[in-house]
């Protein structure tokens, strides 16, 4: 049999239960995306292990969960040696790979990192007005008074809403679709091909073409914030960026209007891939995201927090030999993807890889759990909050400066960093998190069986987090790893800057591509 084709369909901040086969919430509407579901497997106890960008993204290329490869925070990281990745792998096993539309947050921008054809498209990119071809294009074919991709007021990290002000094959999603329809009909037809697709939707700016976002907007039955009873609501709504907010009801009308419309137009552009990938019947398509958005809940937004909103994602795969229709609650994170690809591809899996291969639970001739948990972690910020704290008798966890939490997708458990506190959850009943279960009488022992697992799961951490027999309060969180930090002291005095910075000089930037092509 041929090697099958692989399409990798990864959208960013897209919560779990923002797609129509979770169920969870009124109007969200994705037959396109949830036909990969009803096709292949959902699996609907997939999290993020560090619920931001840059180390979710830098997982999926290493098969690394973050205590491995060093980045817990969203940090400007200078020229990793990434010998080993995913795209590298499937390379030398004879693969095109390809990337187009959001990048893996690798830096520098332009370094492909084994994508053989590379072809960015990311608003989030520090080469908007060089190599980036989404900027490039939306230049060319819009005119300076339009004020480009941000023209009609949302940006970056905002929860601020509004209707795209541009024809929609401007607008990434679509860009996104059309260059990796482009890559396909002109792809190398001699070699099975590995393509990224990247969807920097429905991370913010919230600005579908106005017909998806007035299809929300003019309704009054969609969803509210989960607020639990164990929240303490801000001073003020603060800064229009800023994580700690109470949302009015106009915010939360063009909020949802603005991210529920974008995951809306995201889905018939999964719809004109999936009906390319049909073209050939050997091709596996797997959708996923990096983690999620808080929407307001527990008065929060963004990402990088322990709740189900930031941290719970979805993962689904269809293809070849996958039976239709299946679900699973077997934990699974992005450090999952590379050994699955690589077996389904019949490659070996690099002995650097922490993730273990899905691929049983996929063709259903092991439905064994590979765990019996997932452990994520997250260093803790606060963009633009009040700066009058509210006071309250009751402990508000908002301050606190990370966490870490274990879930089997019915359970979860949190261990804040800095106090010592305890959340316990039941995700079965309670996936909103209202209900604090580590309060009561009842749960005592749940919550002990559960802080056991964590002290175990800590016990060899160089920050001493835990001593093989209690969790140890007080300590700072690492925004980088020992390793990441003294290659950024070693990049400095080799005479490079930190990402998001400046250029290294053209002789650099050789020396370094040559080193990293195959």
């Amino acid at each position: 049999m041929a090697s099958p084709n692989f399409i990798v369909i990864h959208t960013d901040q897209h919560r779990y239960d923002c797609i129509g086969v979770a169920g969870r919430r009124t109007g969200i509407y994705t037959p396109y995306i949830d036909s990969i579901a009803y096709q292949g497997i959902n699996f609907t106890s997939a999290y993020a292990a560090c619920p931001l960008c840059i180390p979710q993204r830098l997982s999926l290329l290493t098969g690394q969960l973050p205590e491995r490869h060093g980045l817990f925070a969203n940090v400007g990281i200078p020229y990793l040696p990434l010998e080993t990745t995913l795209p590298s792998e499937m390379r030398r096993g004879g693969y095109q790979t390809a990337l187009v539309g959001r990048t893996m947050h690798t830096y520098p921008f332009d370094y492909p990192y084994g994508f053989e054809y590379y072809l960015p498209g990311d608003p989030s990119s520090d080469k908007k007005d060089s190599s980036d071809r989404f900027f490039h294009d939306l230049r060319e074919q819009s005119s300076d008074e339009a004020g480009g991709y941000y023209g009609s007021g949302p940006h970056n990290n905002s929860r601020a809403a509004a209707p795209y002000h541009l024809p929609d094959h401007l607008h990434q999603t679509k860009w996104a679709a059309n260059r990796a329809l482009e890559f396909l009909r002109n792809r190398d037809k001699s070699r099975p091909y590995m393509m990224f697709v990247g969807f920097y939707a429905p991370h913010s700016p919230h600005n579908p073409p106005a017909e998806f976002f007035n299809r929300y907007y003019a309704r009054q039955d969609l969803d509210a914030p989960y607020i639990g009873n164990w929240d303490i609501p801000p001073a003020s709504s603060g800064n229009v960026m800023s994580r700690y907010t109470a949302l009015s009801e106009e915010d939360k009308r063009s909020l949802y209007a603005g991210y529920y419309g974008n995951i809306a137009f995201l889905d018939t552009q999964v719809g004109r891939l999936m009906q390319a990938a049909m073209e050939d019947r050997n091709t596996y398509v797997i959708f996923t995201s990096d983690h999620g958005e808080m929407l307001g809940d527990h008065y929060l937004m963004q990402k990088n927090r322990p709740y189900e909103g930031a941290v719970h994602i979805p993962l689904m795969f269809m293809g070849p030999d996958i039976p239709d229709s299946r679900t699973t609650g077997c934990s699974a994170g992005w450090h999952d993807l590379m050994p699955t690809i690589l077996e389904l591809a019949g490659l070996p899996v690099p002995s650097s890889v922490d993730g273990k291969s899905l691929v049983p639970l996929l063709k259903g001739t092991d439905d064994t759990p590979l765990r019996s948990y997932i452990h994520g972690e997250c260093t803790h910020d606060l963009m633009f909050n009040s700066k009058k704290r509210p006071e309250s008798t009751k402990h508000n966890y908002v301050y606190e400066k990370g966490s870490h939490f274990l879930t089997d997708g019915k359970m979860k458990y949190i261990w804040y960093v800095t106090s010592g506190r305890e959340q316990l959850f039941d995700l079965q009943t309670d996936y909103q998190e209202c209900c604090n279960l580590a309060e009561k009488p009842d749960y005592q022992q749940t919550l002990l069986f559960w802080r056991k697992r964590l002290i175990k799961e800590l016990a060899e951490r160089p920050e001493g987090f835990s001593d093989g027999k209690n969790l140890i309060a007080g300590k700072t969180p690492r925004r980088t790893s020992d390793t990441i930090t003294s290659l950024m002291e070693q990049r400095r005095e080799e005479g490079f800057t930190l990402a998001f910075q400046h250029n290294p000089s053209p002789v650099q930037r050789m020396e370094f591509y040559n080193h990293l092509m195959i």
